[in-house]
């Protein structure tokens, strides 16, 4: 399995891209996931760090100036993953000999274009050229398959829900005793049960981030304004009382970058008490 990850800090560029890589892998046959969606390097360098696999990444070149520049975020991504393939996403194609000058190994180059049809066709190309061989394929289909939960939808009706695809789950504020459960494709699925009942059963990948929501750790990308970013961009909500613990789930590894740029102190301390404080109330 190819994991795909884009990074882009436009939000309009992310949604385009998000939609065309998931055409993109219908379209190649190659056998892929959308695993990632991040707004920011630091996003992307805290999902990485909780991931592992084969990953392709398609990342915007232009970054704003308060984020690392394209060049110093490869770096870090090959010092976390040496077989990581970075297709670089431009509308300056003149920065290609910018990037090959600096040294960093790119897997290829991809102009934006207002053609649809051919940006189509170069993802559709680097799928094909970064998808696993057939050897080491086989051998991932040995491993065992992803812890599953079965959710009762009505009489006689239930449906499967595999454990590492649930973003988060939340309390339904318009139906009495029900929770929802959100997954990495978008799909919300309700149910009657309880957030504490929903915590038992999904385990210790999954934490608080508010008295009615509970995140998994593993697509925690950020925390900012009294929000949970996710690594397929959605959000969840936050209490300030929460705030410490999530941090840590982003502080998993010393030089973690998960939150975004506001003050450079806070990265070098790994001080969470020097966070933007959110707007989340009190669990």
């Amino acid at each position: 399995m190819l994991h795909i990850m884009i990074c882009d800090d436009d939000s309009f560029t992310l949604r385009f891209t998000s939609g065309l890589v998931e055409e993109a892998i219908r379209a190649s046959g190659v056998e892929a996931k959308l695993c990632c969606i991040a707004a920011s390097g630091g996003e992307l360098l805290n999902y990485l760090r909780n991931a592992s696999g084969s990953f392709l990444c398609f990342l915007d070149f232009d970054f704003g100036k308060t984020e690392l520049n394209g060049i110093d975020l490869v770096r870090r991504i090959y010092q976390m993953d040496a077989e990581a393939r970075i297709v670089f996403v431009t509308s300056h194609t003149d920065k290609s000999m910018d990037i090959l000058k600096s040294g960093i190994r790119a897997f290829g180059f991809i102009e934006k274009v207002p053609d649809r049809k051919k940006m189509m066709a170069e993802y559709v190309k680097y799928l094909k050229m970064a998808a696993p061989q057939a050897s080491s394929s086989s051998s991932a289909s040995s491993a065992p398959p992803a812890p599953s939960l079965r959710l009762p939808l009505g009489i006689g009706e239930t449906v499967e829900l595999s454990i590492p695809d649930i973003t988060y789950v939340d309390s339904v504020k318009s139906v009495a005793h029900s929770i929802c459960y959100h997954t990495f494709d978008g799909s919300e699925i309700i149910v009657r049960d309880t957030i504490e009942h929903a915590k038992e059963v999904l385990g210790e990948d999954f934490i608080r981030g508010h008295r009615s929501v509970l995140v998994n750790k593993r697509h925690v990308v950020s925390v900012k304004n009294g929000l949970i970013r996710l690594s397929n961009g959605d959000s969840a909500a936050c209490a300030m009382s929460r705030r410490r613990e999530v941090a840590a789930v982003c502080f998993a590894k010393k030089d973690a970058a998960c939150f975004e740029k506001k003050s450079t102190a806070c990265f070098e301390k790994k001080d969470t008490a020097c966070f933007e404080k959110g707007n989340g109330d009190e669990a």
